[in-house]
């Protein structure tokens, strides 16, 4: 479980014994945020499954969030931007990104709409 709370703008993130404090972060910045860590994770689990080598600095990504216009607030679109090593000569970057897309667990349930529960705790 993770608990999130936020006073006189920081937010306090608290998952099991770990405890994150951020200063001035709204909730786009962290469903952006979540939505690039996971895809940086998954990157890194394919070029490491590959026996590819990499520096940690080599690998990231940028992610933009767009909010619907119109109707339910909410976000319509996420466009990724993947940065990583120069792979193999004859290593397929589609397959690596196809990877990396059908491996991103937030990716997945963003693209499948998972379903919300609001209960009170």
């Amino acid at each position: 479980m993770t608990k999130i709370q936020k006073v006189n703008d920081v937010t306090t993130i608290t998952s099991g014994d770990k405890s994150y404090e951020l200063a001035g972060v709204d909730p786009k910045i962290l469903v952006e945020a979540t939505l690039a860590a996971c895809a940086v994770k998954t990157m890194r689990e394919v070029l490491e499954r590959d026996n590819i080598d990499y520096n940690e600095a080599d690998v990231s990504a940028e992610v933009t969030g767009t909010l619907s216009e119109e109707g339910v607030k909410r976000f319509n679109h996420f466009e990724l931007k993947l940065t990583y090593p120069a792979l193999p000569e004859g290593y397929d970057e589609h397959k690596f990104l196809t990877t990396v897309e059908r491996g991103c667990i937030i990716g997945n349930t963003l693209k499948n709409e998972a379903t919300v529960d609001f209960k009170k705790a």
